[in-house]
């Protein structure tokens, strides 16, 4: 799901190309992170993503009881290293140990729209709730996320997607396996405006998808997953795919520690 990067023209106003135009789309994130103390810890994150395309983040993370608290900055280009834009992302984590727990956060470009350092700005937003039950947790997720960009001198283009989902992540002692199922519903868009004519592309999506970490060494954890749209469908007059397994997402990973 997503839309093709040299798009300037909405499929819904398109006479001869209203179907949405899936387009293949790598993506990945690669963290660094480790304790500087009992209580503080910092991570680095280089990621590729289909919304927020290619940025570098590096925060502190604070961990007080049953409070986290994770703050720092981050820098962010799109595919064509066009100037970068900066901003601060941010995030908190409030526990109730074997209980619940609850997190909010989200990240955001300096500056007003594009006169502070580049011509895009990015923004996100995200809550989370969930709670320890025996072999499980549970949680319910709300997040957005937004790139604006200026394609052209009179073209400003902007994506979201926007995501409710439900998760359970199971596990039981002394297996080295940990299973997480989610599904929810998404909203993705495409805001086109040239001048003050503005036009929007939407497609919605009911998904499911799982991701299985296993323990393979002391050091080492392998991760795979996948994520599907069982019901699909676009906001008329454009068209949706017709084709399911265009629009799927799958990754792997592997995590090793050092210490």
């Amino acid at each position: 799901m997503t839309y093709h990067p040299d798009r300037e023209t909405a499929h819904s106003t398109s006479e001869n190309h209203p179907k949405f135009q899936d387009y293949p789309f790598g993506f990945g994130k690669i963290n660094v992170n480790g304790d500087l103390s009992e209580t503080m810890s910092f991570n680095v994150s280089a990621a590729r993503d289909n919304i927020l395309l290619n940025s570098l983040d590096f925060t502190f993370i604070n961990r007080m009881d049953n409070f986290r608290f994770e703050f720092g900055p981050f820098i962010a280009m799109g595919d064509r290293l066009e100037t970068p834009n900066m901003g601060i992302i941010g995030n908190i984590e409030i526990t109730f140990p074997g209980i619940a727990f609850l997190s909010f956060g989200g990240s955001s470009t300096l500056g007003s729209g594009f006169d502070f350092t580049s011509a895009s700005s990015r923004e996100t937003a995200e809550f989370k709730v969930g709670f320890w039950l025996p072999y499980i947790i549970p949680s319910i997720s709300a997040s957005t996320r937004s790139l604006k960009w200026q394609k052209e001198e009179y073209l400003t283009l902007r994506d979201t997607l926007t995501r409710f989902q439900v998760s359970a992540d199971f596990f039981i002692k002394n297996i080295p396996i940990i299973l997480r199922l989610d599904a929810g519903y998404e909203i993705y868009t495409r805001n086109y405006k040239r001048g003050n004519i503005e036009s929007n592309d939407e497609l919605n999506a009911w998904y499911t998808g799982f991701e299985i970490v296993v323990q393979v060494a002391k050091p080492v954890k392998i991760s795979a997953g996948l994520e599907i749209p069982i019901i699909y469908s676009a906001v008329a007059p454009m068209i949706a795919p017709d084709f399911l397994w265009n629009i799927i997402k799958a990754s792997a990973g592997v995590v090793y520690t050092f210490f």
